[in-house]
């Protein structure tokens, strides 16, 4: 054998020969009542000091292969004495569940036969202190414990023979890893980021540029050192707006990666996913279909190009393969979608690869080559720069005169490490911890740097890494070494990957009071510190907490390192690879179109732990092939099915004891969940998908921790829950709210529905929420809150629930309570969060000041009643009114306005409305607003409103342009009559917002000029966004005095502000990016002056948006849209537009008119869509890259056919009929 395998055979099993004996053989004694004090202590003296240095004896020990074969001995008695204790556990729990079966009033079938407690007759029981020591099971818990017991006693025995001398236990309790340094990469650095900045030519697809290097060398680190310099040059968004970062890995598939791209750029870019309408009508409706989770090619193509229209980008993809047809053909799709899509000039793509032609195997560019800029070649780091990379992670918790002692021996171990950085942070860092260890302990620090710099780690670069590897603790090379499983490249969650952790019994919490979950936490981030797991951030926080979300992946070189160490336990079979499968391993991960093919190994696997069956390129065939494998694999503790068929599964399930985890999802029919699921009683994780129903019994499994679905009854009893996302209440035994009582481990986010089904405050105590310490997120909804008929019973409901002292998120939808339940102060003091939908009784909110300090979001949606807004929390970050109607803003100078300013102000829309409405567009939107209007009139005007109600409430005939005529008059005498009560209130309302304020968006409520004047004139410096709709009491915006204070301000919305005639102080506002005008048709022309920061526009149904333009300066607008709007020339012309990028006019079925475009000379996408009357486009400039024409019937009589392609050309340019052919 040779010598590079030494170091892995012995890492592979290393692990146990590790205080982990000890561990097992306490907890198996104990379970047989036997002091293990006394039974281990000549095992703890002896023994224990000596295990670590028979391992690093052995390695270059002629007697190695004695230690391997007693290693393997070890670890076989291990897993022997493990599965035998489980089943002792599984006893114990099968007891617990019996007993409680027996205890409850009623006593359901019991799925399992009735010899369940049957003792067999040749079976001699042995009564000692009350309990039996000799069962069956318990009989070989003790054998195997003896075993394993003596076997590790050779170690005593294999010390001697290897001249090993004892060592002092392990201090390796917690580590502390020095700040994160780059070195010497900035030249590398600055070189990328000058081409980065680089323009490139019009009409030249995406430049790509490459970081190519071998493995370790530093790329990764080298792309986040750029990403990081850039964004701290952004301020004013000069340079790359959003800066995206995706992984893509062997396993790269096109659609994954877009759909990374599209999370990433909706959430870099919220204010403009704020604007609410698309930008193009054939993408109106694809936000639904990304709630459904975007499967086609074209929908992520449409969705993609939507979030990156307009904007300057830089998208980096780390990682890329391109060595097969597949990775070709995948990379193909995504850079031709990258190429076409409407982004600004000057969008870049960095990627990193390992190889030099990866980023040219793609065939975007119409010369069939991809556009790579340039390739950085990323040599080896000079060998200064590695020392000093390597003494800052080997030294750096020491003052500066004992890294002066120690440097020059670290730089000779550097020397060794091949000048792979990865090597440099692994070994550093195990020095590191080592030396801490010897100096508490006045060890020798020289003496230890002088051996570790005689290793040879030369020839294979895992060599350096498998040291590391054996001096990780055991539990954490145990942890490490089962990531093999996944797929090279895979993004986990820490969750999914502790739950297995869990599975296996790898996590050992030292604190008996600790979290098994919690204790995998600090396992996870140990990993994480070590540099054997990268920790990468989503961009995005979780719903409630606002902690943020993580993503984990394996470095390339520690997937190989888990590889090697793994190869004899762990198999994973991919693709069309032939993979033996030997007898020896635990973990098997397999296609489920392997299964037959492998069906003979894989049966005779009767100790494998772990079998994950993912989704293979086609459905196994023969039923049976499944049945037969899983009946013969009796140990499992793990069973992940993807894709695979399993009617069979009652003829097995209940022989696997062990099953901590059964997750089954993928499949392509409803199945039923057999009622034998109830008997695994050591089940912690219960996912399935398409199962029709779940077991009655399924609350015998007393352990179960986490459950999807959960509509279950007497849910009670599984007090070991963690995550419960959705609790519904139902008006039947086993469903009352009660059910939560004793769930109190719940974390995370908990949604209770269906509340109307609560009959009392005390089911409402007895649910006892105040005990749920680690909730953080609690949702309470109502289904029949929309009826808006009081309920003095829901007050009193949520008063019983008492909140949980932890809870940093509160929504409320459905409350039918006309106040707010008086809950104490030290309930409410920590919620972040809060929001109300479909309070329509709630007419009142308390000072939020002073219950809700900490309160950082506030939504108010559909309140309709609401009347007092009283003082808002004063850290409010996202304040957001949405369909208030009864809520008025409203000044003392207001309600002391003269007679003759409330007359012109009146007269606003009588005088405008008529003139612009397109009758069958408005006419629901004058339905609803006169039916808000009438409720907020009733109170005062009696039975006319009655009246009112009874004429026009029938719409279900077409009206006729009478019919709408008299529509519109009710609506104006209502708003004359709503705006004389508001300018006739008794007592002034202001909106008074903290200072705090990013984001603030009102819609459907009364606010007046003055009042809204006032709101802005606070010291408001972190106000970004401000989104205005259904306002219909302005008549005007602030002057520029009051808008220039709003300095941070970036997107303006307006949206069905009908009386709006004024713009106002538009101008004034410094940094406004985005504007919005939707349905504002009083909008006077002449006042309306732009401000020149200005990049994005959407003009809708408003008048004379030429003459709007011919009055901006705007040398910085890319995107412009223009929807069922008119014009008063018949030319539209752009001028002052050099920046112009985008353009779009979309069902703009007015009188005659033509585009001139003369000026646009960086116009790339065009969009003309159902304007009937538009006659020609002039000028069409040569920097056009794409053109839609459709539903232009007049303008499409001047498209040509090409007769050698047939493609549809105006003036030399192809013309696509939809944006989704463009692309």
């Amino acid at each position: 054998m040779s010598g590079v395998e030494v170091p892995i055979i012995l890492a592979a099993v290393g692990w146990v020969a590790s205080p982990l004996v000890k561990k097992l053989l306490e907890e198996g004694f104990d379970s047989l009542g036997i002091n293990a004090e006394k039974k281990l202590r000549k095992l703890r003296h002896t023994v224990l000091p000596v295990l670590k240095s028979v391992i690093a004896k052995a390695e270059d020990s002629p007697h190695r292969s004695e230690v391997e074969g007693w290693l393997q001995r070890l670890k076989d008695a291990y897993d022997d004495a493990e599965d035998a204790l489980d089943l002792l556990n599984y006893d114990r729990l099968k007891r617990k569940a019996a007993a409680a079966a027996r205890s409850s009033s009623k006593r359901p079938t019991n799925p399992v036969r009735s010899s369940f407690f049957h003792i067999p007759k040749r079976v001699k029981w042995v009564i000692k202190g009350g309990r039996d020591m000799l069962s069956p099971r318990k009989i070989k818990l003790k054998v195997r414990l003896k075993k394993l017991k003596k076997i590790a006693g050779e170690a005593k025995e294999l010390s001697t023979l290897l001249g090993a001398q004892p060592e002092t236990a392990d201090s390796r309790q917690t580590i502390s890893v020095p700040p994160p340094k780059v070195f010497g990469r900035d030249e590398d650095r600055d070189e990328i980021i000058r081409r980065l900045k680089i323009e490139p030519a019009a009409g030249v697809p995406i430049p790509i540029i490459a970081i190519v290097g071998r493995p370790g060398v530093g790329k990764t680190t080298l792309a986040q050192y750029v990403c990081k310099q850039l964004r701290s040059e952004l301020t004013d968004g000069q340079h790359f707006d959003p800066i995206m970062w995706v992984y893509a890995s062997r396993n790269f598939n096109a659609s994954k990666i877009m759909k990374d791209i599209i999370q990433q750029a909706s959430l870099a870019s919220k204010p403009q996913e704020d604007l609410g309408d698309a930008d193009v009508a054939v993408l109106s409706n694809l936000d639904a279909v990304v709630a459904g989770n975007l499967s086609s090619t074209e929908a992520l193509r449409l969705k993609m190009n939507e979030k990156l229209n307009g904007k300057k980008f830089l998208l980096v993809i780390d990682d890329v393969w391109c060595d097969g047809e597949d990775h070709k053909k995948n990379w193909d799709t995504l850079f031709r979608c990258l190429s076409e899509c409407c982004c600004l000039r000057g969008s870049k793509i960095l990627v990193t690869s390992q190889t030099n032609d990866a980023p040219r195997n793609s065939t975007v560019a119409p010369n069939g080559a991809v556009p790579v800029e340039y390739v950085r070649h990323l040599e080896d780091l000079a060998e200064n720069d590695f020392s000093d990379l390597f003494i800052h992670y080997a030294l750096w918790q020491f003052d500066s005169h004992l890294r002066e002692d120690l440097k020059e021996k670290c730089r000779t171990i550097a020397e060794k490490l091949n000048k792979d950085p990865t090597a440099a942070k692994m070994v550093g860092e195990t020095i590191a911890t080592k030396l801490a260890d010897l100096l508490r302990s006045q060890g020798n620090l020289h003496a230890y740097l002088e051996m570790i710099a005689d290793k040879d780690w030369s020839g294979d670069k895992t060599k350096a890494l498998m040291w590391s590897f054996r001096h990780l603790p055991a539990h954490l090379q145990r942890c490490f070494s089962y990531c093999r499983l996944y797929p090279r490249g895979y993004k986990f969650k820490a969750l999914e990957l502790v739950q297995l952790w869990m599975a296996q019994g790898f996590i050992k919490p030292g604190d008996p009071n600790e979290r098994v979950e919690d204790a995998g936490d600090g396992y996870l981030n140990d990993l994480v510190s070590r540099f054997y797991i990268q920790r990468h951030n989503r961009f995005r926080r979780s719903s409630g907490t606002g902690k943020p979300v993580f993503y984990y992946t394996l470095h390339e070189l520690l997937y190989d390192l888990a590889e090697k160490v793994t190869r004899s336990y762990c198999v994973r079979i991919e693709g069309n690879r032939q993979s033996e499968i030997p007898s020896t391993i635990r973990h098997l991960c397999i296609p489920a179109d392997k299964m037959n093919e492998k069906k003979e190994e894989i049966c005779k696997l009767k100790k494998l732990r772990t079998l994950i069956v993912a989704k293979g390129e086609s459905v196994v065939s023969d039923e049976n092939v499944a049945t037969d494998i899983f009946k013969s694999l009796k140990k499992l503790r793990v069973l992940l099915v993807l894709g695979l068929n399993l009617e069979n599964l009652a003829k097995f399930i209940s022989e696997m004891k062990h099953l901590r985890i059964l997750q089954v999802s993928g499949g392509t029919s409803e199945f039923v969940l057999p009622e034998l699921v109830s008997t695994l009683y050591q089940l912690q994780v219960l996912e399935v998908e398409n199962a029709s129903s779940l077991p009655a019994r399924l609350t015998d499994l007393v352990g179960l921790r986490y459950l999807r679905p959960s509509v279950i009854a007497e849910i009670s009893k599984l007090t070991s829950l963690q995550g419960l996302e959705n609790f519904q209440v139902r008006k039947e035994k086993g469903y009352e709210l009660e059910q939560l009582k004793n769930l109190n481990e719940l974390r995370g986010h908990l949604r209770i529905d269906n509340l109307e089904n609560v009959e009392s405050e005390e089911s409402a105590i007895a649910a006892d929420l105040k005990e749920k310490k680690h909730l953080d997120s609690l949702q309470l909804v109502w289904r029949d809150g929309e009826d808006n008929v009081s309920s003095n019973l829901d007050v009193k409901i949520l008063e019983g629930l008492q909140l949980p002292p932890n809870l940093t998120g509160l929504h409320l939808d459905g409350y039918r309570g006309q106040s707010w339940p008086s809950w104490p102060e030290n309930q409410t003091s920590n919620i972040q969060e809060l929001a109300l939908r479909r309070c329509g009784m709630l007419e009142e909110l308390p000072p939020m000041d002073q219950l809700y300090p900490y309160c950082r979001s506030l939504e108010l949606w559909d309140l309709s009643r609401l009347e007092a807004l009283h003082t808002l929390p004063p850290r409010l970050q996202e304040f957001t009114i949405i369909r208030a109607p009864f809520l008025t803003f409203v000044t003392k100078e207001d309600l002391q306005m003269s007679p003759a300013d409330k007359r012109s102000i009146i007269k606003v829309m009588r005088e405008r409305m008529p003139k612009w409405f397109p009758h069958k567009y408005f006419q629901q939107s004058l339905d609803d607003s006169e039916r808000e209007m009438r409720n907020l009139i009733a109170p005062t005007n009696g039975s006319d409103s009655d009246e009112a109600s009874s004429r026009g409430h029938n719409k279900s005939v077409p009206a006729t342009d009478a019919d709408i005529t008299a529509v519109q008059e009710r609506w104006l005498e209502m708003h004359e009559r709503k705006t004389e009560l508001i300018y006739s209130r008794p007592n002034e309302a202001k909106l008074l917002l903290p200072s705090t304020i990013t984001r603030l968006r009102l819609k459907g409520c009364n606010i007046t000029n003055h009042a809204f004047s006032v709101c802005l004139q606070q010291n408001l410096p972190s106000l970004m966004r401000l989104l205005l709709a259904d306002l219909k009491m302005i008549t005007r915006l602030p002057s520029a005095d009051v808008l220039a204070n709003l300095k941070s301000l970036q997107t303006l919305g307006l949206t069905n502000c009908w009386a709006l005639t004024s713009l106002g102080g538009i101008r004034s506002l410094p940094r406004l990016v985005n504007l919005l005008l939707i349905r504002c048709p009083c909008l006077d022309i002449e006042t309306a002056v732009l401000p020149s920061s200005l990049r994005y526009i959407r003009f809708e149904s408003c008048a004379d948006v030429d003459a709007i333009l011919a009055n901006a300066n705007l040398p910085h607008l890319s995107r412009l849209t223009i929807t069922q709007c008119r014009t008063r020339a018949a030319s539209l012309q752009f001028r002052n537009l050099r920046s112009l990028h985008s353009l779009s006019i979309l069902d703009c079925s007015g009188v005659s008119f033509s585009v001139d475009l003369k000026e646009l000379h960086s116009l790339e996408n065009l969009i003309l869509q159902n304007c009937s009357n538009l006659e020609a486009v002039m000028n069409l400039p040569r920097s056009l890259k794409s053109l839609v024409i459709h539903g232009c019937p007049i303008l499409e009589e001047s498209i040509e056919i090409d007769p050698l392609t047939g493609r549809r050309m105006l003036n030399g340019i192809p013309v696509e009929d939809s944006f989704e052919h463009a692309l």
